[in-house]
């Protein structure tokens, strides 16, 4: 009935525990792995097994192994709901809006959790890009990728490792869009003063641990961006 135990491959127990820091949340999407020197170091390892490694992680779609072997963690809701979303939603502002209504339900309880569990680093983090986003649009620049992180960091403070990865997920997946709906957006100068308000309204009832008061900080501003979207789509 039992058979003789195996012992692991050193390829597959590095795999494994890179594995378990993208499971237990030490590692989060868009992170950067360390450098190949380093983590031979640190694992007492050679580079071979380690190379392998990192295959066998890139191949179940856990991070990208970039130019100049920089590697960064991947949402591993990626390639499952990435490419067919983008098929559904791109180009089409009334599927974007069925989108953001999805948004309205996780990020309500994202900013809700982060207020409560969001460590001192994550709301300094919070702040830095918050204050990013302010000065894009002082240099009259759209802000897009400051805003997608300033939400995406929002996710990964509720300290939910598979909300963390969606999160990423919706917001590549809203990036081009978005960018077509701040230019319109920001031909009214008032519109970046209320959108930095809202992001501060999110950010102070984060930094003050009030869940209810992010909770509605977050929907004020998304249904913001409703009503915007739908101006847009009947201007069309």
């Amino acid at each position: 009935m039992l058979t003789r135990l195996q012992h692991k491959r050193l390829s597959d127990e590095i795999a494994d525990q890179i594995v378990g820091l993208i499971k237990n949340g030490k590692l989060k999407p868009g992170d950067s792995l360390p450098s190949e020197r380093e983590m031979t170091n640190s694992l007492g390892v050679s580079a071979p097994p380690l190379r392998e490694g990192l295959k066998i992680l890139e191949t179940m779609g856990f991070i990208e192994i970039q130019p100049r072997r920089k590697i960064v963690v991947k949402s591993i809701a990626g390639t499952v709901l990435h490419d067919p979303l983008t098929k559904v939603v791109e180009g089409d502002l009334d599927m974007v809006i069925q989108l953001l209504e999805v948004r309205k339900i996780l990020e309500s309880w994202a900013a809700s959790k982060a207020s409560q569990l969001a460590t001192d680093k994550e709301i300094e983090h919070l702040e830095e890009v918050y204050q990013e986003l302010k000065k894009d649009f002082e240099m009259d620049q759209l802000g897009v990728d400051a805003d997608a992180r300033f939400h995406l960091a929002v996710y990964q403070a509720a300290q939910n490792t598979i909300l963390s990865h969606i999160g990423s997920t919706l917001f590549d997946l809203l990036w081009q869009t978005q960018k077509v709906i701040r230019k319109t957006m920001f031909k009214e100068d008032i519109n970046k003063q209320r959108l930095l308000e809202q992001h501060s309204a999110i950010l102070q009832a984060i930094k003050e641990r009030n869940p209810r008061k992010a909770r509605a900080a977050i929907l004020t501003h998304l249904d913001f961006a409703e009503k915007k979207i739908i101006e847009l789509t009947s201007s069309n």
